[in-house]
């Protein structure tokens, strides 16, 4: 039995399930609209129920697919658990913030089909995610906070004392296991031993922090005691995919429901759910901020004194107020005084979750892994337990180098194929010689070291004659060739994210894939190429971002790999490559822009400097006379 094909992209199966489920109880759907999946995996859609029970009315409700997989299949149990869990003894906070199960939810192989009603039975509300830029921002994320805890939480509980090291290891579940996501990049991009206790995160002067992954034996962390870890009723997976609030932007910053309720816990650690939203609205801004501005945000988190002044108004005001948010709830509890100490843990763990997504680039889950050394160090601190021993450095993620690039030499300067000079026309003849032959460059060791060298100009983009290293072309005017290589990627790039876009969820071809993936390693092959040659020329603020432009572009490279696109995985999961793959290109956009625009600041500035008359360094008695 095929079933209704209006119910078709649920699958044949559950179809069917639903034509006898409509049938068998006299409620017919119709007008099926197909929802975003929120990225929680599931396959959701807004139908019209009739009802036959004279009681109810003919509404709009959701009818989910819940993924097979892991908690998802746990949704239909706890959300019950959810509504019926009463916070002394008061219905209010389910009834107003917790989605409502209007019927039975019904088995499906190994998933769950549920029927759900509208958030807040409102079909104007969207999820929190569509206003991250409005102004009501803040006080939203604040308000949320507030009303998790003191509303849905004002009998909270506690089991007894517990180490540091055990409370991050609880909110961390099994992400620490050696196979998982975390404990591999930790490995293999920043070659760390998870059992190194301290660290110096960037830069060898750096101060020595607890590595925030070693959580065993005698590790830093385990000398400090949490007599009072506060407990109570958590979503589990809070953010802002979870959240509905109403669209209209002058609504009640109260009026909130709390969707995908598949790892509530009565007795979870309090201080992660506002934490793991909080560093969501983060990760929205990361992308677009400056490294300047990520380590003012690191120390705002943290809560060191930074004059701020780089970081997103609306983000600063958001850290703010979600931080202060508890503090009414407090003021009502005898051990206030373990809150900060929880929240930073909770910000040690949070982080590290951010650190193991893949849908995050190296230079992004490099920033949070950071996060968490700062703020496991500042609990020590905070707790006078700060006692570094021998500290390992650890510069960054590496980055991984392509097996072979192709490349021809001309008149001494190794350029890749992508930009190579034009070929000459037919009855065109060399000036020195025969046509250079195409050159293996071999694969590097398994540890590569970074190139730090600079480039030459690009014919291809520009129409300039090539550069020749023998005739003493000046390290000024490099940077041309690196700015065209910039445009190039960008309008390449550009390009395949239109195709991205105009695809329906979970249905992009291997074409486009190919095409993805072929210019992403040819970028990053045409880019180390050019930076091979005079790296050092360049200011660090340029090389930084040059670098960060490697990262993305191996970061693509990385997302359209995944198996999540072939057509044997199910929808959902072609949903979230697509997703992931969309925000990888939209990453790699923006920073070949910010690339580019350093670049022509600092020709400019090269260029300014060769014009001034008077030499800012060599007094003017020895400066050569002019002439």
């Amino acid at each position: 039995m095929d079933g209704s094909p209006q119910f078709a992209r649920f699958g044949a199966r559950t179809a069917a399930l639903l034509d006898q489920w409509q049938q068998q109880n006299h409620r017919p759907l119709t007008a099926p609209a197909w929802l975003d999946t929120g990225g929680s995996g599931a396959s959701l859609a807004s139908v019209f129920v009739r009802d036959s029970d004279p009681g109810r009315t003919r509404r709009r409700m959701i009818i989910k697919l819940c993924s097979p997989d892991g908690d998802s299949s746990m949704e239909p149990g706890r959300l019950i658990a959810a509504r019926r869990s009463l916070p002394n003894g008061d219905p209010s906070f389910p009834r107003d913030h917790l989605v409502e199960q209007l019927y039975d939810p019904m088995p499906v192989d190994d998933a769950w089909l549920m029927f759900q009603g509208f958030a807040g039975n409102d079909e104007t509300m969207v999820t929190l995610s569509t206003v991250l830029r409005q102004r009501r921002m803040p006080g939203v994320a604040a308000q949320i906070t507030r009303s998790l805890l003191a509303d849905w939480n004002p009998d909270e509980k506690w089991d007894g004392e517990m180490t540091a090291a055990a409370f991050v290891s609880e909110l961390l579940d099994q992400r620490l296991e050696p196979a998982e996501p975390l404990a591999v990049w930790v490995r293999d991009k920043l070659g760390l031993d998870l059992e190194t206790a301290w660290i110096r995160p960037g830069r060898a002067n750096a101060a020595p922090l607890p590595n925030p992954v070693h959580l065993t034996g005698s590790c830093p962390l385990a000398e400090g005691t949490l007599d009072y870890p506060i407990r109570g009723r958590a979503h589990g997976d809070l953010h802002p995919g979870n959240i509905m609030v109403p669209k209209e932007p002058d609504a009640d910053t109260g009026r909130y429901v709390l969707i995908d309720l598949s790892r509530f816990d009565e007795r979870a650690l309090l201080a992660r759910d506002p934490m793991h939203l909080l560093l969501c609205l983060v990760a929205d801004f990361l992308p677009h901020m400056s490294d300047d501005a990520r380590a003012e945000l690191l120390d705002l988190l943290v809560g060191r004194d930074t004059p701020g002044l780089l970081i997103p108004q609306g983000l600063a005001r958001t850290v703010d107020e979600v931080r202060s948010a508890p503090d009414g709830w407090l003021q009502q509890r005898t051990v206030s005084g373990q809150w900060a100490g929880q929240w930073l843990l909770s910000m040690q763990a949070c982080a590290l979750m951010f650190t193991a997504r893949v849908r995050y680039d190296a230079r992004d889950r490099w920033w949070f892994f950071r996060l968490a050394a700062e703020a496991a160090g500042a609990y020590l601190r905070s707790v006078d337990a700060y006692e570094p021993g021998e500290a390992v450095l650890v510069p960054g993620p590496r980055e991984a180098e392509p097996a072979a690039v192709e490349a021809v030499v001309v008149a001494g300067v190794k350029l890749p194929r992508q930009v190579a000079p034009r070929e000459a026309k037919p009855e065109a003849k060399p000036a020195t010689g025969p046509a250079p032959d195409p050159v293996r460059i071999p694969a590097p060791s398994p540890t590569p070291t970074p190139l730090r060298e600079s480039v030459a100009s690009t014919p291809r983009a520009t129409g300039e004659s090539l550069p020749d290293a023998a005739s003493g072309t000046p390290a000024a005017e490099l940077p041309d060739t690196l700015t065209a290589l910039l445009i190039d990627l960008g309008n390449a790039f550009a390009d395949r994210l239109g195709e991205l876009r105009e695809y329906e969820a979970g249905s992009v071809t291997a074409r486009t894939l190919g095409l993805v993936r072929e210019q992403a390693d040819q970028g990053q092959a045409d880019l180390r190429t050019l930076l091979s040659s005079r790296h050092d020329t360049l200011r660090e603020e340029v090389r930084e971002r040059l670098d960060a432009v490697l990262g993305r572009l191996a970061h693509v490279t990385e997302v359209a790999n995944t198996p999540g696109f072939s057509y044997e995985q199910p929808l959902f999961q072609r949903d979230l490559a697509h997703r992931a793959l969309v925000v990888a290109l939209g990453t790699l956009l923006g920073s070949t822009q910010e690339a580019a625009l350093s670049l022509q600041a600092d020709r400019t500035g090269r260029a300014g400097r060769a014009g001034q008359a008077t030499d800012p360094i060599r007094p003017e008695e020895t400066r050569a006379p002019s002439g």
